[in-house]
């Protein structure tokens, strides 16, 4: 993997994209993976097209990592990577972060850092672009308010700053490992018992789409299939989840 380091850049799951299909225009079956780092930047991406405050001290970090396996294999890709972030972030800042399905980090109960994974089957040479978004060396009011999830920053939970490049080759190093895992199809035989223990609200009562109507699923959460589905125990049954988020239910 070879990596692309900027001062600052509109999102760097976008550079990812326009330098991989710059690279490869044509099929290329020794497409070699590529990194894009970025110190800032001016429109960062969240899921569903939200917008992904990214001020300076952050880790915004984006691959571009070819496809070697069939495009089911990359359905629980999200949980792989946040998998990878959070091994990290314990390694790094003594931290660790919870998996919220199906791409959010959380300290407590807020949120420190982001996943955001596409993949792209149908291009010359297919490849996904994840990126990864965590939020380290400064105050959370940078964020800007009102979130829709708490915020927190491994600077504001430690009292003190990180290295971001210890960080950064960590973060490539675990993801270096457990992607090749992922291309061979082995995610729920070697990464799923990894996750399970790493999963936020666990066993507790959660909602997933909606607040209201026939589309919302409540029930209890209990874990994520070998697909990186989530699974919610509900009185009609227990209900699987490929899109969508998990949102917990506090008590009245």
């Amino acid at each position: 993997m070879y990596l692309v380091a900027l001062s600052s850049i509109d999102s760097t799951n976008s550079e990812a994209q326009r330098r991989w299909l710059a690279d490869y225009p044509a099929p290329n079956p020794v497409a070699k993976a590529m990194a894009v780092v970025a110190e800032v930047q001016t429109a960062g991406q969240g899921r569903t097209g939200r917008n992904w405050q990214s001020p300076r001290g952050g880790l915004w970090l984006s691959i571009a990592w070819p496809m070697r396996g069939q495009p089911d294999n990359y359905e629980p890709l999200p949980l792989a990577v946040g998998l990878s972030a959070a091994q990290a972030i314990q390694d790094c800042a003594d931290l660790v972060p919870l998996i919220k399905w199906p791409n959010d980090l959380l300290i407590g109960e807020k949120k420190v850092a982001g996943i955001l994974c596409h993949a792209h089957p149908h291009w010359p040479t297919p490849a996904v672009i994840l990126g990864v978004g965590i939020n380290a060396n400064f105050a959370p009011e940078l964020l800007g308010q009102p979130l829709r999830q708490p915020a927190t920053t491994l600077q504001h939970e430690i009292q003190h700053p990180i290295d971001l490049q210890t960080l950064q080759n960590r973060l490539l190093e675990t993801l270096e490992h457990h992607l090749p895992i992922v291309d061979r199809g082995d995610f729920a035989e070697v990464l799923l018992p990894q996750i399970r223990p790493r999963l936020a609200w666990l066993g507790q009562p959660v909602r997933c789409g909606p607040h209201t109507g026939a589309s919302m699923v409540e029930g209890r959460f209990i874990g994520v299939d070998g697909r990186g589905q989530a699974v919610i125990q509900t009185p009609r049954g227990d209900q699987v989840l490929c899109t969508d988020e998990l949102r917990r239910v506090l008590p009245p």
